[in-house]
């Protein structure tokens, strides 16, 4: 209720000015409320005033109500679905307190603030609409809270602005800066703090500045046509402000401006998009003397760069990237203009480059840059300077895919480092568990190490071309000394092998050359085996097919004691021992389903059904007698004939089913290669026979079959991947022979019986790609193949019901007239078997009156380097 005095005072006056209001403007009409314990509400239709409320009064705008503004001194403020137009605005001061909900406020004043919280007051604004055509709200002093709920703000410059030790406090606020002239923010802190959630701050200059205070932005989207977010502390660092920003998105030319500050951006995304006038535009983030973290998959996009890293007056940056994602669309992910800067990434953080530059480091630069459990692709660039100074720690689990230009202090820890490019660092160290790769083969890099090189049990993995001391290869370059133990792996791109003189050179050292690397694995060309060896000349390390001198490698070894100089031995070329695995696989796959007529009867004529199994070992020498190979098979074949006589005629249909294994080692190296053998076999076969009399064990055959064979092969080398591939032939044969009886009694007879079997098998095309590159083919596999020989067999019969047993012995001469062999990178190895071999064999066959018959039987071959020795056993059914 308005005081009495001042009513008194009013009507006082009405006459003295009545005359005046006709013809001046009309002024808004003016309230005052003063007093504690004094309240006045404002009901709709009352007059809508510019109130004054003082020394613990409270003005209530009812629903409805309207003012023109109030100033609220030590007093309190409350209203629901108010309507406050007009040029003062609202103003609590003095911890005056104030709670508004609903309604709109509009200020069209002109100078300072449309709503100000100072001195220790706090108010409360809820589902509003507020316009201001001059700053928006401002909340300043120790003590003055600001809170703006479920509210759309638009204000033509700052729309909120925090100094002073205030308080804001924004929940699902909607505010717009809509100046022309640029310089305004939607949010602009030169102390306090704020707290912002569930909201979204626009301005056409820039979203947030921060000169001082502590932001904290959660949910929320805030952006700038120029910058979105700026904290820009006092150089001297005594103002530095500070935001914390989670799951909300900055949007601006530059996304983020941070200078003498702290940011944090947890499951955030800041983007700088270009088109304002800010220097750096289209920087996702600039960080000038200041700190920075990203985590929880946040990130950092830009278009010229992702970040942007400086530093003045000695000052020091110092990033974290952990699990987030810094990009560029046209530049570097991280460019670095000067100054100081620690940069750390871990949990798979990633940088990428719109130039393939992950992080570019300018002159008068200092980067230390830490990366852990994180793959990083991208170049990291140091200029030509000696101002500039690039550091790179590659800890556990990292894997940085790229080159490193004008790295300083380069250390790998349990890390991965493959070049891109050629590269060069002032110092590398591998430590244990490190790989440096050179590339992926498509090209040969060279690493210079300006100064040492330190080993600590990390690993070089070079490609080269596998051949003569001529052949392109990646190559380490130590332009000071080398120390420590490192391992060597080499990867053949394509290379046949070849013999070599001093070497293909994969590291040089210009200094003393003190640390040793040790081949680790097999390095292999072609038929070649290479090994790793020192020059004593250089220094340097070179790759040669020969094998190392036990004295080089032990010197302590007795033989190595003698003081009496020796003739240096001309070096023989070490071949490995994959051919033998190749050759021995065609070797047992060419005979493994190879039968003749005994192979099916064993001298049991008339057997309609039958089941084989051969079991058998071989074994031979082979390139210069550097390999012995040794085997083993195994075969179960099947057959029944389809139709056939009583004397033994007919024609069936058999298939099989086998496997062997081999062992090829080197009686140099000691490596081995394995290979293994699968195949299949089905085909149809056909006896004619006439007996000598009445005599089923004499008399004259001719047999032949004809076979389709298919394999599965592999050839398995150590430390080698295994070789897979198949194989496939047709084999046929045509066999005659006459037994004749040389010896008759009444229950058993002694028959001699010459045989010659002529055959032929006709191989598909037999070549295979190993893996590193060398090419196999199996050469002259197809041809005729033949047997001449003779068998000599007794059989006891006694008739009625006991079994005719017939013991035997043969003697035979095999000869192939294709001569198979292998071919690596065209180079013929000195592999063969032998084209002529001699076969004994001896057993036994029994007939059973039940129909019932079974065989065995013991077969040795032998040849030139070659021997074979194998145990059949077989099974038949007459009906």
């Amino acid at each position: 209720m308005r005081p009495l005095s001042q009513c008194i005072q009013r009507c006082a006056l009405c006459s003295a000015i009545a005359l005046s209001l006709a013809t001046l403007p009309m002024p808004a009409h003016a309230g005052t409320l003063t007093g504690p314990g004094n309240t006045f509400t404002v009901t709709p239709g009352y007059p809508t005033e510019v109130w004054d409320v003082s020394d613990g009064a409270e003005l209530i705008i009812a629903p409805g109500g309207s003012t023109s503004g109030v100033q609220v001194d030590n007093a309190r403020l409350t209203g629901t679905d108010v309507v406050m137009s007009g040029v003062s605005g609202l103003r609590l001061a003095n911890n005056s307190t104030g709670a508004i909900t609903g309604g709109q406020i509009i200020d069209a004043g002109i100078g300072s603030d449309a709503i100000t919280v100072d001195s220790g007051s706090s108010l409360s604004l809820d589902d509003l609409s507020i316009t201001s055509t001059r700053h928006g709200f401002n909340a300043t002093g120790t003590g003055s809270t600001l809170s703006v709920s479920n509210t759309v703000v638009t204000s033509a410059n700052d729309t909120f602005r925090v100094g002073d030790n205030g308080t804001l406090v924004l929940d699902n606020v909607q505010a717009a800066t809509t100046s022309t002239f640029g310089g305004h923010y939607a949010l602009w802190m030169i102390g306090g703090n704020a707290q912002v959630s569930g909201s979204t701050l626009s301005s056409t200059f820039g979203g947030v500045r921060l000169s001082a205070g502590t932001l904290t932005l959660d949910d929320s989207d805030v952006r700038g046509d120029d910058t979105a977010l700026a904290l820009a502390g006092s150089p001297s660092g005594i103002d530095r402000p500070t935001a914390a920003v989670s799951n909300s998105t900055l949007t601006g030319a530059v996304g983020a401006l941070v200078a003498t500050s702290s940011l944090s951006l947890t499951g955030s995304t800041v983007r700088g998009t270009g088109g304002g006038t800010t220097t750096g535009d289209g920087t996702g983030v600039r960080v000038t003397n200041s700190t920075l973290q990203l985590t929880q998959d946040s990130r950092v996009e830009g278009t010229i760069a992702g970040m942007v890293l400086s530093s003045i007056g000695g000052g020091n940056n110092t990033v974290l990237i952990d699990a987030s994602v810094v990009s560029a669309s046209v530049g570097p992910s991280v460019n670095m203009l000067g100054g100081n800067a620690d940069v750390t990434l871990t949990n798979g953080a990633q940088l990428v480059a719109g130039n393939g530059v992950a992080i570019q480091v300018a002159e008068t630069s200092s980067l230390n840059l830490t990366i852990s459990d994180t793959s990083i692709t991208g170049d990291l660039v140091g200029a030509t300077s000696a101002t500039t100074t690039l550091n790179v720690t590659l800890g556990s689990g990292a894997w940085l895919q790229g080159a490193i230009i004008n790295g300083t202090d380069v250390q790998l820890d349990a890390a991965q480092w493959q070049l891109t490019a050629d590269s060069n660092v002032q110092q590398l160290e591998l430590g244990s568990g490190a790989r440096v790769l050179f590339g992926d083969g498509n090209d040969f890099h060279t690493l210079q190490v300006a100064g040492n090189y330190t080993g600590n049990g990390g690993t070089l993995l070079f490609n080269a071309v596998l051949a003569g001391d001529d052949a392109p290869t990646d190559r380490l370059v130590i332009g000071g000394d080398s120390s420590g133990q490192t391992n060597v792996q080499v990867n053949n791109i394509g290379g046949p092998g070849a013999p070599t003189n001093r070497g293909i050179q994969l590291i040089a050292v210009a200094g003393a050359s003190n640390g040793s690397f040790d081949l680790v694995g097999r390095a292999v060309g072609g038929q070649y085996e290479y090994f790793l060896f020192k020059e004593a000349a250089d220094g340097g390390w070179y790759l040669r097919s020969e094998l190392p001198d036990p004295c080089d490698i032990d010197p302590s070894l007795p033989e190595c004691q003698n003081p009496e100089p020796e003739p240096v031995p001309e070096p023989v070329p070490v071949l490995r021992p994959e051919p033998g695995a190749y050759l021995a696989n065609h070797q047992a796959a060419d005979g493994m389903f190879r039968l003749g007529y005994h192979h099916r009867q064993a001298g049991q004529n008339s057997g309609r059904a039958w089941a084989r199994v051969d079991g058998s070992r071989s074994g031979f020498g082979a390139n210069l007698q550097q390999l012995n190979v040794h085997g083993s098979s195994q075969a179960l074949s099947v057959g029944a004939q389809v139709f056939g006589s009583e004397n033994g005629s007919g024609v069936g249909v058999m298939v099989g089913s086998g496997n062997a294994s081999s062992t090829s080692t080197s009686e140099l190296t000691g490596y081995y290669a394995r290979g293994k053998v699968k195949g299949n076999a089905v085909g149809v076969y056909g006896t004619w026979r006439t007996a000598a009399g009445a005599d089923p064990y004499a008399g004259l055959y001719v047999d032949g079959s004809v076979q389709r064979v298919m394999f599965r092969n592999e050839v398995e080398g150590a430390a080698l991947a295994t070789e897979r591939y198949d194989s496939r032939a047709w084999q046929s044969a045509v066999e005659v022979g006459y037994a004749f009886a040389i010896s008759r009694g009444p229950n058993s007879s002694v028959f001699v019986e010459p045989q010659l079997q002529v055959g032929y098998s006709r191989w598909d095309s037999l070549q295979h790609t190993e893996r590193n590159g060398t090419v196999v083919r199996a050469e002259d596999a197809s041809g005729a193949f033949g047997r001449a020989g003779v068998r000599i067999s007794g059989v006891t019969r006694w008739g009625g019901s006991a079994a005719e047993v017939q013991p035997y012995v043969a003697a035979s001469w095999l000869r192939n007239a294709s001569n198979p062999y292998v071919r690596m990178d065209d180079e013929a190895v000195d592999a063969r078997i032998p084209r002529q071999r001699g076969e004994f064999s001896a057993g036994a066959s029994v007939r059973f009156p039940g129909g019932f018959g079974a065989w065995a039987g013991l077969t040795l071959q032998r040849g030139s380097g070659y021997h074979q020795r194998s145990a059949q056993l077989g099974l038949s059914y007459r009906w």
